[in-house]
């Protein structure tokens, strides 16, 4: 049982009553940080000015000052964060300091997210992660419990400590069954219990320099004790960092048996003492790294050649699954005998069934990575490797993001890599870009672990093509919105001839084309044109197939401008064009507004369509479909990367939202000058064919330029109002004023400011200076 927090705390927060010497403290401590350039503390980043004089004449019912939050990271500018909550309160009267923290510790938990109910969930939905019991030396999962009669460590007197004792010692003493054991405090241990605990490494020590100076350890030994059961697989430490530890763990990698044990644990022990909590923050504990779930899942595990290159190269490969890697014996450790603690690195947003779950497929798949690293790569394709490199680094005409970030350590880093469950190796994900000098980007994803697996090349190429999408980025869940949120671009008709609004899909079930067997394709086609067989209303419709596809049928297509080519010479090195056409194949409905194309680049592109501007239509159609289908397959997604695809270039939503336009104002300078207008609202000009393309005839395609780090409905807000914008641009230049004249004016209006401007003549473009009275 658990009370929430904001039904105890005391409204408010005493506005005054500070001690003048804590002020005193507070502003000398903040020069401190700011002027100590090692310091890299998340305390450092978000004590502001504005933040320190908002906080520190504030106290909370305890007492706490802000000296009490700060304290610690003061004292030590090593700290990676540097706060920690002297009680519950705190997270409230100080929340201007503790969510920024907590937002960027937590992955971008944001002052307006709300924790997940906790969610224990089913235990025998795991198995044994390494039933070979090759990898993995035993398993550990733990979580933090305040009780809610007690404040945190800081404000404990002694009589607290002795009354808490009493408390958790007698609920532990009422276990039962495998959770039987016998509490054994540290006042008064004698030496040989005391030197059987530390032989089986239960007994924890006082607390470092981080805790001591966050006043953490007053009255030790007074009130800390350890419970464990007979069979040393369940153990509560007591009056550590958090008033509880509860811990389950054996040799081995059976998650079900771990995580099994500590849900009946805690479910027993919450029926005897009342938790803290949080409607919003989850459960509340000392330290703001520890809250929602915190649930910490971990394993020791050997895993010599993923960790060949060290902690800092494990811990690469071990970001794509959200993991965090510490060493044998914990944070700031090193790995002795190249034993390490990995562990799920998320604790907030999600439940405790969800957060196990992400370490137990996480560590599978480092698993596989290490047995696919065994296997070995074939020299041939090593020296392939190496040979493009000193191609693309001799080609003076090669400007590719793959030459870019393809350094020599990256080289030799992932040469001898392959994903472990379709072998593909660093040549599958180069070797377009090293064919064609002329690559802007020049990677593919053979299949999805490639992005894991070759990530030291993956992630910059990423972070640059998509506007700074950085490793420890994470793309937001799927959110497609309302799409009655959006109106008619252009209700005139005058400007935009047609919109197209599509997303790719890859289906989790298969590879990527690279790795697709002619079986592969034969079944996806079967499993696609099924389901969209099933599609009713205004999605109903035929579906294609490439092969044995009749002349009339083709030149329908090809008059739709439905058909598409096998793949261009790009797609050809990349090897996405085997067994072409088996398995391709076309479909769309009757109105011909919604069309899928099924094993092109990607398994299917699902593309909805229309004359005119009326985004509200056409992405509304889209919305649909994709719910529809979703319903019948399930899709390859990443929680970092979003939805995978084969080219890096359309991760994350996969949306390109575009019109096909005539702004001939606007283009005068043609696609260069117009682009340089487009940059402005984050749009992508292309031709009437789209990509390495001319305008023909004055038409443009033009689209949403991002497509990772926001949501679908925010990918096609973006392109709906930049289109917006540019319409009304071209509007002004057809009046004959240029648009930035109107838009200076206005702003120059505001502030009723007289100025001098430029007026460009239209059509002639020449310029001319004229005084006005704004």
């Amino acid at each position: 049982m658990y009370s929430t927090f904001k039904e105890r705390m005391m409204p408010g927060a005493c506005g005054d009553g500070v001690d003048p010497s804590v002020v005193s403290y507070l502003e000398e401590g903040y020069k401190k940080l700011q002027s100590d350039p090692k310091c890299k503390s998340l305390l450092k980043r978000h004590l502001t000015k504005d933040v320190l004089e908002k906080l520190k004449n504030k106290k909370t019912s305890f007492g706490s000052t802000l000296k009490d939050v700060v304290q610690s990271g003061v004292e030590n500018l090593d700290s990676g964060v540097g706060v920690y909550a002297p009680d519950a309160e705190a997270y409230s009267v100080f929340a201007d300091l503790f969510d920024p923290i907590i937002e960027e510790y937590h992955g971008g938990f944001k002052r307006t997210d709300r924790h997940p109910p906790c969610t224990l969930g089913d235990a025998s939905e795991f198995g044994d992660v390494d039933p070979e019991g090759k990898y993995v030396v035993s398993t550990r999962i733990r979580c933090g419990r305040s009780l809610r009669k007690f404040p945190f460590n800081p404000n404990m007197t002694e009589g607290h400590y002795k009354e808490m004792e009493d408390l958790v010692s007698g609920t532990l003493k009422g276990m039962t069954g495998e959770l039987k054991g016998t509490f054994y405090p540290l006042t008064g241990m004698t030496k040989e219990v005391q030197q059987q605990l530390i032989d089986d490494h239960f007994l924890f020590k006082e607390g470092d320099r981080f805790l001591q100076k966050a006043n953490a350890c007053r009255y030790w030994p007074t009130g800390r004790g350890i419970f464990h059961n007979d069979s040393k697989t369940f153990l509560v430490w007591v009056g550590e960092e958090d008033h509880m530890r509860i811990i389950s763990m054996q040799k081995g990698g059976s998650i079900r048996e771990v995580y099994g044990r500590l849900v009946k644990a805690v479910n027993e022990i919450e029926k005897r003492m009342e938790f803290s909590h949080d409607d919003r923050l989850g459960f509340l504990t000392f330290c703001p790294t520890n809250l929602g779930t915190t649930i910490r899942a971990s394993v020791h595990i050997k895993l010599p050649r993923l960790s060949a290159g060290g902690q800092e190269a494990l811990q690469r490969v071990a970001d794509r699954f959200q993991l965090q890697v510490r060493g044998s014996a914990g944070e700031h450790s090193e790995a002795v005998g190249g034993l390490y603690d990995i562990s799920n690195k998320e604790r907030m947003g999600l439940t405790e069934f969800e957060a196990v779950g992400k370490m137990y497929r996480g560590i599978a798949e480092l698993i596989k990575m290490e047995k696919a690293l065994e296997r070995g790569v074939d020299p041939e394709v090593v020296k392939y490797v190496e040979d493009g490199f000193a191609k693309l680094q001799a080609s003076d005409s090669c400007h590719s993001l793959l030459k870019k970030h393809l350094t020599k350590e990256v080289v030799d880093r992932l040469k001898n890599l392959s994903t472990p469950s379709f072998g593909s190796t660093l040549k599958d994900v180069i070797q377009s870009g090293v064919e064609n000098l002329d690559s802007g980007v020049g990677v593919y994803a053979p299949d999805a672990e490639a992005y894991s697996v070759f990530a030291d090349l993956f992630d910059p190429i990423i972070e640059e093509y998509h506007g700074g999408f950085k490793r420890t980025d994470r793309h937001p869940p799927c959110t497609l919105g309302d799409a009655s949120e959006f109106g008619d671009v252009d209700p005139e008709g005058k400007y935009v001839v047609s919109t197209r609004i599509r997303c790719g899909r890859s289906l989790r079930k298969f590879p990527f084309n690279p790795n697709m067997t002619e079986g592969h394709y034969k079944e996806m086609e079967d499993l696609v044109s099924g389901t969209l067989k099933g599609m009713t209303g205004e999605l109903k419709g035929t579906f294609y197939p490439l092969t044995g596809m009749t002349k009339e049928v083709q030149q329908q297509l090809i008059d739709d401008h439905f058909l598409f080519k096998e793949g261009d010479r790009f797609l050809q090195k990349a090897n996405a064009c085997r067994y072409w056409p088996t398995g391709r194949g076309i479909f769309h409905n009757d109105s011909k507004t919604f069309l899928v194309w099924v094993g092109e680049e990607d398994h299917m592109r699902i593309i909805s369509m229309q004359k005119g501007g009326s985004i509200r239509e056409v992405y509304g159609r889209l919305v649909k479909a994709v719910n529809e289908i979703e319903k019948r397959m399930e899709f390859s997604h990443d929680d970092r990367l979003g939805f995978l695809t084969f080219c890096p270039t359309n991760l994350g939503t996969t949306i390109r939202a575009s019109v096909h336009i005539k702004l001939p104002r606007l283009s005068a300078g043609g696609q260069e000058a117009l682009q340089r207008v487009a940059d402005r609202f984050q749009l992508q000009v292309r031709g009437s064919a789209g990509e390495h393309s001319e305008a023909v005839g004055g038409l443009y395609d033009i689209s949403n330029k991002e497509r990772m780090g926001l949501t679908e409905f925010e990918a096609v807000g973006k392109m709906y109002r930049g289109i917006g914008e540019l319409i009304k641009m071209e509007k002004a230049l057809e009046r004959g004023v240029d648009p930035e004249v109107v838009k200076w004016r206005k702003n120059s209006r505001r502030s009723e400011r007289p100025g001098w401007i430029e007026v460009f003549k239209i059509p002639r473009l020449t310029a001319v200076t004229a005084k006005c009275e704004l």
